[in-house]
């Protein structure tokens, strides 16, 4: 076989201003009928925790956006709430380059390929070269439209993510997938592309209803459960203040818990950040049952409502099967209904649950990959095999009962439901 050496890589095609660098080289056999082309992409995906991101002093955002042309797409909400602010913030900052705001009129139920594509074409119009970010401002379904927007727009072009919800802040702002609902099918189509940076501001989280508090709440119960025995606690302790007081009481304690769910989330991906070859992932907890309620309630259900509903059914399941003790149990059940999020949906049918399981084993490469807690703090992962309709029967009904023996309803919490 012999080397041809190393590959030139065009200067406009690596950027190390931006965190984005690429290599590759090129061999061929001895004969030279085949060859091959070894690659690299090196991506670096910086999360900052600052606080009045807004402030003409505060330098953050501008200075991630640096001296390009950039898209900034808003939800609704956030352009009614910090719409002049966002714009007042720029041009506080003469050098500041052209941005184009766009408010982007989508909830979860009309998160589509659609979607993505009218972020798209606004970029075109908007003239973002190859390297100019679009940058969201908003929830999680602003934050994956425009994740995948920008993995599309000229075959990828960088992205900001400024999440202004709490699952936004923990989970959806700062990770590295993108994705689109497509037909009945939850995030069906996407891409792994990571945002070039998340900057995070809890001062966000003031202008939030109340029912995204708990929303939010469960993908960081999520990680405490499978991952964090010292957050579980700071949970079990304070979960039910934070949410009523919106994050602000107790205040250090409420950054201490955004400061571990974060860092716990981008230590779990880190161990797999594109899902190759490996597809049991701690994260995925309460991310396989819970696509069936948002999508059976027309998405009624809010994702982080969904994925407490799927803690208490995968906890549930783990009891039954010997790996969770009573105790642990009811803990993990008393902790999701103390922060004001039920344990089921009323109208579950378990034949319609089941039949979404294929779906999810397919997804995760021939296995589901359940995973269920056998303490606070650690986890296993379950086979397809290891349940039946039966059992997820039973378990639903268990958690029935414990619901109208301590009713703690999430109905509660409704003043709003998009963000």
């Amino acid at each position: 076989m012999r080397d041809l050496g190393q590959a030139a890589v065009a200067p406009s095609a690596t950027s190390t201003k931006w965190g984005v660098s690429s290599s590759a080289r090129l061999t061929e056999s001895g004969d030279g009928d085949v060859l091959w082309l070894e690659s690299s992409l090196r991506r670096t995906h910086q999360v900052t925790l600052t606080r009045r991101l807004l402030s003409p002093d505060n330098p953050v955002l501008r200075d991630s956006i640096g001296s390009r042309r950039a898209l900034v797409v808003v939800s609704p909400s956030v352009n009614r709430l910090y719409g002049r602010h966002i714009l007042a913030y720029f041009a506080a900052q003469p050098a500041q380059p052209s941005i184009d705001l766009m408010v982007l009129h989508r909830a979860e139920a009309s998160k589509t390929l659609d979607a993505a594509v009218e972020v798209c074409e606004r970029a075109a119009s908007t003239g973002l070269h190859r390297t100019s970010p679009i940058v969201a401002i908003g929830g999680g379904v602003c934050s994956d439209i425009c994740g995948l927007a920008a993995a599309l727009h000229r075959r990828g072009v960088p992205h900001i993510n400024v999440p202004t919800t709490l699952v936004g802040l923990v989970d959806a702002g700062i990770g590295t997938k993108n994705a689109v609902n497509h037909g009945s099918r939850k995030s069906a189509l996407g891409t792994f592309h990571p945002p070039e940076h998340s900057i995070l501001d809890v001062g966000f989280l003031a202008s939030l209803p109340r029912r995204h508090f708990a929303n939010g709440l469960a993908e960081i119960i999520k990680l405490a459960i499978v991952c964090d025995a010292e957050l579980f606690g700071l949970l079990a302790h304070s979960g039910a203040t934070l949410v009523e007081s919106r994050f602000r009481e107790p205040l250090p304690v409420a950054e201490r818990v955004i400061r571990l769910a974060a860092t716990g989330m981008l230590s779990e991906l880190s161990r797999n950040l594109f899902e190759i070859a490996d597809f049991r992932r701690k994260v995925d907890f309460g991310h396989t049952f819970s696509p069936y309620y948002e999508v059976a309630s027309g998405h009624s259900i809010l994702h982080g409502e969904a994925v407490a509903m799927d803690l208490a059914l995968s906890s549930q399941l783990a009891h039954e099967l010997g790996l969770l003790a009573g105790d642990d149990l009811d803990r993990i059940l008393s902790l999701i209904q103390a922060v004001g999020l039920d344990l089921t949906w009323p109208r579950t049918s378990i034949d319609k649950l089941w039949a979404t399981l294929p779906g999810i084993v397919e997804h995760r490469d021939g296995d589901l990959h359940l995973v269920v807690p056998n303490g606070i703090g650690s986890c296993e992962y379950l086979g397809i095999e290891a349940i039946s309709p039966k059992l997820l029967r039973h378990c639903t009904d268990r958690l029935v009962r414990r619901s109208r023996e301590v009713p703690v309803s999430a109905a509660g919490l409704i003043d709003s439901v998009r963000v």
